[in-house]
């Protein structure tokens, strides 16, 4: 009996050390986080920028979803599939090649493929849940401060 209750403490005490160090790298992975995003800077233009350099074919997935309940959806891909490589190899614009295309132009209209070639259309739920997980994370912060300051 005594052996197997030294057992269940030696494995108590492993795991023990185990959390504290797993503690301690949390914490310095978060310190560095904090770091990092304290130093960082947001330029939305140039994101923009960033965004708008591949011509549109970034949303190629999208012009794919929006035409697939026309004609399929793996007859969708390979329609936007070979659009896309027309625009890498040729370097003629995405959208152009769109417009042109009879199996995308038959089904969109102009004014669809502009709104679906355009990033800021989707970005779905992700500023609200962005906003909200930064509201929880600061709430834990200040709790995590309050509770255990800085030495």
């Amino acid at each position: 009996m005594q052996a197997e209750h030294e057992a269940d403490r030696g494995i108590t005490n492993i795991a023990g050390r185990a959390i504290e160090q797993a503690c301690t790298l949390t914490g310095d992975m978060l310190e560095r986080l904090i770091m990092i995003a304290e130093g960082m800077n947001v330029f939305p233009e140039r994101m923009r920028q960033n965004l708008d350099l591949s011509g549109g074919l970034i949303m190629s997935e999208t012009l794919m979803f929006a035409l697939a309940p026309y004609i399929g959806r793996q007859r969708a891909h390979d329609v936007i599939y070979e659009v896309a490589q027309a625009a890498a190899t040729t370097g003629r614009p995405f959208r152009e090649l769109l417009a042109e295309d009879e199996g995308v132009s038959s089904r969109l209209t102009a004014e669809q493929i502009e709104t679906l070639l355009d990033p800021a259309n989707h970005i779905g739920q992700c500023r609200e849940l962005a906003d909200q997980e930064a509201t929880h994370g600061r709430a834990v912060a200040a709790s995590l401060r309050a509770r255990y300051p800085r030495t």
